[in-house]
């Protein structure tokens, strides 16, 4: 049975496709909506490993280290189950962050993760062309790095320019986020919401 075309199988794994030019938005759209903060209608972040494979998906993890942390997560199942909860949280609160529907504490949230994030970086050296040494943030690559990795990317987003074009689609219990820097972009996919949009719309003007 072919897959509808806003999902795609990645190593087994049935996960969104990138729609929000942006990989956190990206991330947030990794549940079907967030009404109530209860069960996603669909939830795509199945396990930790979904997780992992989602990362590498999205351009955000090498080849290597998903394999070596889908091979960490097989044993240290617990934590990696304790991790997933967690980035589920945090998915949750970014959201309610962005969408200006924050729950009591859900900023707070999220600066406590960018906090850990930031503590857990340390500076490397790598090789430079010239004078001199040149260097770059890493972070260890345990269970916690993928979430890390989301949270200072997070950070990012929140403070920069392109927070001021992260829209909301209107699609029937879509609720997925995109950036629309032109203004020009009203649906999250033409191939999905805004395609049964006009389907509706022609159906209105035919009764």
């Amino acid at each position: 049975m072919a897959l509808p075309s806003h999902l795609e199988l990645v190593q087994g794994i049935v996960l969104p496709r990138p729609v929000g030019a942006d990989p956190v938005l990206d991330f947030l759209n990794t549940r079907s909506d967030f009404a109530g903060r209860g069960p996603a209608a669909s939830e795509w972040l199945t396990s930790y490993e979904a997780f992992v494979i989602w990362n590498g998906y999205v351009g955000l993890l090498s080849d290597a280290s998903v394999f070596r942390l889908i091979e960490q997560s097989s044993l240290k199942p617990t934590d990696a189950t304790r991790r997933l909860d967690a980035v589920r949280e945090f998915r949750a609160d970014l959201y309610d962050v962005l969408t200006e529907e924050a729950a009591a504490g859900s900023f707070e949230a999220v600066a406590r993760a960018v906090d850990r994030a930031t503590a857990r970086r340390h500076l490397s050296a790598v090789p430079a062309d010239g004078l001199g040494v040149r260097a770059s943030w890493e972070l260890p690559e345990d269970l916690g790095l993928p979430l890390d990795q989301l949270a200072l990317l997070a950070s990012e987003l929140l403070t920069g320019a392109s927070r001021d074009h992260i829209h909301l689609c209107p699609g029937d219990n879509c609720g997925w986020l995109f950036l629309d820097p032109n203004g020009r972009r009203r649906w999250c996919s033409m191939a999905t919401c805004g395609n049964r949009a006009k389907v509706r719309a022609h159906a209105a003007r035919t009764r």
